[in-house]
């Protein structure tokens, strides 16, 4: 009898103690882990923007890009970090050291996020060096 006089005890403080604690802070910590993603993601964000600023992408760096939007499942929602988030689409696109399968890729990516204002890229056969022009002159 004993034994069950414990077990009534023990369960009646973990419902009035434990359980409306973890009721309550459930969603605050859900919240922290949310907000503290979507930090992580806008400096993500900020930081490739401001390494690509006035400069293309160079095709080394392609794999850290695409694995890190690709690993984003969110994007905050502010007209700064849709612009930055163009700004480095558009370095990728005008790159001349990536593919154009290495452009739809992110092109890809940058759809998952839902930015808008980025053109399909396409092949522009007109731009390729001619093959009678030598340009390793230095």
């Amino acid at each position: 009898m004993k034994k069950f006089l414990w077990f009534i005890i023990i369960t009646f403080i973990l419902l009035v103690f434990v359980v409306p604690p973890m009721i309550v802070f459930t969603p605050v910590l859900i919240f922290i882990a949310i907000l503290l993603r979507t930090i992580s993601f806008g400096a993500r964000i900020n930081e490739w923007e401001e390494r690509l600023r006035h400069r293309n992408i160079k095709e080394d760096e392609f794999i850290d890009l695409y694995t890190d939007m690709k690993t984003m499942w969110w994007v905050p929602n502010s007209p700064v970090t849709w612009g930055r988030l163009r700004k480095i689409y558009f370095s990728s696109l005008h790159s001349r050291e990536l593919t154009l399968e290495q452009k739809r890729q992110l092109y890809d990516v940058f759809q998952k996020l839902s930015v808008r204002g980025i053109p399909y890229p396409q092949d522009r056969k007109n731009q390729h060096r001619p093959d009678d022009v030598k340009y390793d002159v230095f």
